[in-house]
């Protein structure tokens, strides 16, 4: 997904799906450079907590700034079209997807990890959480500010992406994928909203590729940045809450920068062989990448399972200081576990079976 940034940064739209290199296609080429970023990655990271903050900064600023400007120019192009839609909103389209794929009720509750994986940093910058100032109130504070903005946001944005994008002519092409999709609705924005001031067509053209070699540098910023915390902030968290007695010793060392760099390395070879093992097994660019997002989603949510299961049995200990309390009551706490753990586990396994009712079984068997 990073690479499909660069690619837009550079040439205003995805050419990822026409890079080759000697015999290699397009999609083999992608694994390969996805390998030599994650080292890259790896390498610096490894460095400190200090140069992981400094990228994250830059990263989350830009995230925000693409979010807010794409709905702040779209409510622009609403009102500069009188009202105008361009996915016509009904009371049908609140209840069914235009995207063939998520017709049937079990392609709709695999869309839940989807949801879930929405707020997935969140517990991710746990990890960092010994590196903040007074993290008994900025840290909570900082989580539900993060999730009523989040869903405000996604909410608000969904809707928006109707405003100037129809699902048919824009949307439902074979060189639209999950991750180009942002900025081939971003590209029509821009041009939408030249269309909407007058402006020619080749300067609505150039507009919209001005938006979207924007959002591609935001997200390139922010690719780097979540890439640092990915690599570092969970495999600390395994490190630190695991029984030392469980893992070798040359596995948790950690270096003169205080990281566990050989852990850190371990992580780098196995997601690099999973890279290349889909890489080059002959999916097209829409699978590769729908098979990397289920990926992605499966294994950020199942440790959740883990999570949530235990929580009950955490409130229950005694002589814990606990600075921060936000479910109160025996009957509660085990009513919110059990459906929130219904919900991610219904929605994991979902997302794997869903693949099997339609014949593919390669994005199955990956997620």
């Amino acid at each position: 997904f990073f690479l499909v940034s660069v690619s837009t940064a550079i040439s205003g739209h995805d050419t990822t799906q026409s890079w080759h290199f000697l015999s290699l296609s397009s999609t083999q080429l992608l694994g390969i450079l996805e390998v030599i970023f994650l080292v890259v990655v790896t390498f610096f990271a490894a460095k400190g907590v200090d140069k992981i903050a400094a990228v994250s900064n830059v990263g989350g600023f830009f995230t925000l700034a693409i979010t807010i400007g794409f709905t702040l120019v779209s409510i622009l192009v609403f009102f500069l079209n009188h009202g105008h839609l361009a996915e016509p909103l009904t009371t049908q389209s609140l209840v069914h997807s235009p995207n063939p794929a998520f017709q049937s009720p079990i392609a709709v509750v695999s869309f839940i990890v989807y949801a879930l994986f929405a707020y997935g940093g969140l517990e991710t910058s746990a990890g960092v959480i010994d590196s903040v100032d007074k993290p008994e109130k900025t840290f909570p504070k900082a989580l539900i500010t993060a999730m009523i903005w989040m869903t405000a946001l996604y909410v608000l944005n969904i809707l928006m992406c109707g405003v100037a994008a129809n699902w048919s002519s824009e949307l439902s092409g074979k060189n639209v994928d999950l991750a180009n999709v942002e900025y081939v609705l971003i590209n029509n924005l821009g041009v939408e909203t030249g269309k909407a001031f007058g402006l020619s067509h080749s300067a609505s053209l150039t507009l919209g590729a001005t938006f979207s070699r924007f959002a591609e540098l935001a997200d390139v910023l922010a690719g780097i940045s979540a890439a640092f915390l990915m690599v570092y902030s969970p495999v600390k968290s395994f490190i630190e809450g695991c029984d030392p007695k469980l893992l070798p010793k040359n596995l948790v060392k950690l270096n003169k920068h205080g990281m566990p760099e050989r852990s850190m390395w371990v992580q780098a070879v196995i997601v690099s062989v999973i890279i290349l093992f889909i890489s080059f097994g002959g999916n097209a660019a829409g699978q590769f990448y729908t098979i990397l997002m289920d990926m992605m989603n499966v294994s950020s949510s199942a440790p959740y399972l883990f999570l949530i299961g235990a929580y009950p049995f955490f409130k229950m200990k005694q002589g814990i200081d606990r600075p921060f309390v936000f479910i109160e009551g025996k009957k509660r706490v085990w009513t919110v576990t059990l459906v929130v753990w219904l919900v991610v586990a219904i929605g994991i396994i979902f997302t794997c079976v869903e693949p099997l009712f339609t014949g593919d079984y390669a994005t199955s068997f990956w997620t």
